[in-house]
């Protein structure tokens, strides 16, 4: 009885040492989001023929071209009600500081292949950051309001 006591502590100390390991290994030693830049929250509205449209896909193409060594590629949509939102690393949390242009498409969504297919409801009209009539700029005054931007059809 007394050999089988001192092996069910030793299991036991061995559980605890596994788990106190695990825990640090998981957690790591450094900070995982260093290499992030700031994001500052965008708000606003956008509508189509005055109307508001949800699933309007959004992008932000910084003026300053592509950051080499951290870059960002700030991806948005419009809800039911027109209301953007814009996400870099993590839902919502907008776009770092900076000059932008914007582009926008719409499409359908399509469920089966979770994404958006088919023509372009706005004719490609502001999808190229070259020739996008679209700008906003971002800065460190939260929240960033670009108040309501008409894209039009035709």
């Amino acid at each position: 009885m007394v050999k089988s006591s001192y092996l069910r502590v030793g299991f036991r100390a061995t559980q605890c040492l596994m788990l106190l390991v695990s825990t640090t290994l998981i957690s790591g030693c450094s900070d995982p989001y260093a290499n992030e830049k700031e994001c500052y929250a965008i708000v606003g509205t956008i509508t189509v023929d005055g109307k508001p449209v949800s699933g309007l896909q959004l992008s932000l193409h910084s003026d300053t071209g592509v950051d080499q060594k951290q870059p960002t590629f700030p991806q948005g949509q419009t809800d039911a009600e027109g209301k953007v939102k814009f996400s870099t690393y993590a839902d919502g949390d907008g776009a770092p500081a900076g000059s932008y242009k914007m582009t926008a498409s719409w499409q359908d969504y399509n469920p089966v292949a979770r994404g958006f297919s088919g023509p372009d409801k706005l004719k490609k009209k502001y999808s190229d950051p070259a020739t996008t009539p679209l700008t906003i700029t971002v800065t460190d005054q939260v929240p960033n309001d670009i108040g309501t931007i008409e894209l039009k059809t035709n």
